[in-house]
């Protein structure tokens, strides 16, 4: 599991306005902390691309469009992690990272 791949990430159980269901995760954690913790932090992708918020991203994953919501940047274990579906690019993984910012306030 390394930064930038999108897996097939099980959300439930979910609570209030968390994130639900399985849908694909891009990982945001660093390589190092993914190879020695049992959890990751992810950042979930939805295929409903009409409207990209500031703490949104879009990405293409396989040649498909989808959107990355920041706001919903979360950790979860590994266990929750079923299968790898594919990476996005590295240009991707910077709007993720922007989006993040945003949603964090680290823009200062």
């Amino acid at each position: 599991m390394r930064r930038g791949e999108v897996w097939w990430v099980n959300f439930e159980p979910s609570l209030g306005g968390e994130i639900q269901k399985q849908r694909p995760a891009v990982i945001v954690s660093n390589n190092s902390a993914n190879k020695f913790l049992n959890r990751i932090q992810v950042v979930p992708l939805t295929s409903n691309v009409e409207r990209l918020y500031p703490s949104e991203a879009y990405v293409t994953i396989n040649g498909v469009q989808s959107k990355a919501m920041a706001d919903q940047l979360t950790t979860v274990s590994k266990a929750r992690l079923s299968s790898l579906i594919g990476r996005i690019s590295s240009e991707d993984i910077r709007k993720v990272e922007q989006a993040i910012k945003v949603q964090l306030d680290l823009l200062r």
